[in-house]
This record gives C-alpha cells, structure tokens and sequence, in this order.
C-alpha cells in the first residue's frame, strides 16, 4: 500500500519500514496526531495488536 493510499482509506496509524529496519527498527505514524516513533519490530507488534 502507498502512503497515499492509507490517507485515502483513513488507516488511523501507519508503520514504515525505512531505512533502519536492517537494524530492526521501524516507525509509527499516528495519522491523527503526526507523532511519529521508533519502535523494535516487537514494540511495533505489541503495539498494534494492543485492545
């Protein structure tokens, strides 16, 4: 999916996997607030998957 698509369709957060995901880290968009982090692969996981 492109960033434009998920603007499109309202995914409410978006993850990126840029360039230190060699490294095991990615980044968290929150498409409401713009805040952005840098989690590990299974921060990024625990994350999205929390209720």
């Amino acid at each position: 999916m492109k960033f434009t698509d998920s603007e499109l369709i309202g995914v409410p957060k978006i993850l990126v996997a840029g360039r230190r995901s060699a490294e095991g880290v990615l980044e968290l968009k929150d498409r409401r607030t713009g805040e952005r982090e840098e989690l590990t692969v299974d921060e990024a996981i625990a994350r999205l998957t929390a209720h």
